[in-house]
């Protein structure tokens, strides 16, 4: 797991997209790329941070819902991933990553769904220059969000 990933980090949102674009650095060569669809990523990029979520293609989809359910974009962020520039990404999928993903989504759709709904408010898709010196640990509590990878305690 890395920093980011982790529920109570201390590390900030700033440090956080570093640390993604660090393991992920073909995503920030990636970039030439029409203005619509880096301001799309851009805000995506940091929905990963935010919630706590990796590239993987469960995790994705994590964000994907995220985004709808739990930011302020709603629905108007799928336009984002009806993009060109989106639809080259999903042209590069193992067809192995998209069968898993999909037996596993009865479980993520209503999981992330249910924890957006439970957050206090909603993540600022766009406007969130604000927040890039706060910790995520900070910001998680703020929103109500809950990471992907967490396991809520039962004790």
């Amino acid at each position: 797991m890395h920093s980011f990933e982790g529920q109570d980090t201390t590390q900030t949102l700033a440090e956080g997209l570093d640390e993604y674009y660090r393991l992920n650095p073909q995503l920030a060569s990636a970039r030439a790329m029409s203005p619509e669809a880096r301001e799309f990523l851009r805000c995506h990029d940091t929905a990963h941070v935010v919630f706590g979520c990796n590239t993987s293609l469960p995790h994705e989809a994590v964000v994907k819902l995220s985004s709808i359910f739990g930011t302020t974009g709603g629905f108007a962020v799928l336009r984002g991933y009806s993009l060109h520039e989106s639809m080259n990404i999903y042209r590069g999928l193992a067809i192995t990553d998209i069968v898993w993903t999909l037996l596993t989504s009865v479980i993520i759709v209503p999981r992330t769904v249910a924890r957006c709904l439970r957050q206090h408010k909603r993540w600022p898709w766009q406007e969130f220059a604000q927040y890039r010196d706060v910790p995520l640990g900070t910001l998680r509590d703020e929103f109500g969000i809950r990471v992907a990878g967490f396991a809520p305690r039962l004790d």
